[in-house]
């Protein structure tokens, strides 16, 4: 009787054992997503300040701008002239009397008028996510951002930098774009669109030699 229950014993505290090393190497599943030492800790906003990290910047730009000039030029000009004279014989032969009279008269008058007007309106809303390229020693950020959307044919091609202020970062990690130092935006299209709204060659040539 006794060697049956020391047989017991040795089967389950073997059992206990083994029951314990395999919970040792295997690993429960949690709520929490496990955090990467890459990240910021709970008590700091998520947002760009090194190196490769992403910002968004939240283009409204626009631009208005009106001009006409208006110029009247007249000139003129009148001159005028009269000369005269008299003569006249006397004698046994007889008596003879002249006159000669002489008038001239001119007036020129030369005007120009020109009127020109230009007026440009443009505006551009978007949101463009770009890349901290580089840190200044002030804690600066410099961005770039490249994007190429192609539809249809028709490609658009966006482009910016600038420098970033990381306290005029908000807590969603964007930044408008009147905020962006050295602001560079740049569009580009491509396309049947674009060659439709654009002069041709032999236009663009004429226009710039056309003097009037």
């Amino acid at each position: 009787m006794t060697q049956i229950r020391f047989t017991i014993f040795v089967w389950m505290f073997t059992w206990l054992v083994a029951a314990a090393l395999w919970c040792q190497h295997a690993s429960a599943q949690s709520l929490f997503e496990r955090r990467s030492v890459n990240q910021v800790d709970q008590y700091r906003d998520f947002v760009a300040r090194q190196r490769g990290d992403t910002l968004s910047v939240m283009i409204a730009e626009s631009t208005d701008v009106e001009n006409r000039d208006e110029r009247i030029m007249d000139k003129q000009g009148q001159s005028s002239s009269s000369q005269g004279f008299d003569y006249g014989f006397g004698g046994d032969v007889g008596t003879s009397v002249g006159d000669a009279l002489l008038n001239t008269n001119s007036a020129n008058q030369r005007g120009f008028t020109g009127d020109a007007e230009f007026r440009s309106a443009r505006a551009i809303n978007d949101r463009f996510s770009v890349t901290v390229v580089d840190v200044l020693p002030n804690g600066n950020l410099v961005i770039e951002g490249y994007r190429s959307v192609s539809v249809q044919g028709d490609v658009r091609r966006f482009r910016l930098t600038g420098v970033v202020r990381q306290y005029d970062i908000l807590p969603g990690n964007t930044v408008p774009s009147y905020l962006v130092a050295d602001l560079r935006l740049t569009l580009d299209a491509d396309g049947a669109e674009q060659a439709f709204t654009s002069q041709g060659w032999l236009s663009t040539r004429f226009n710039r030699w056309w003097p009037f």
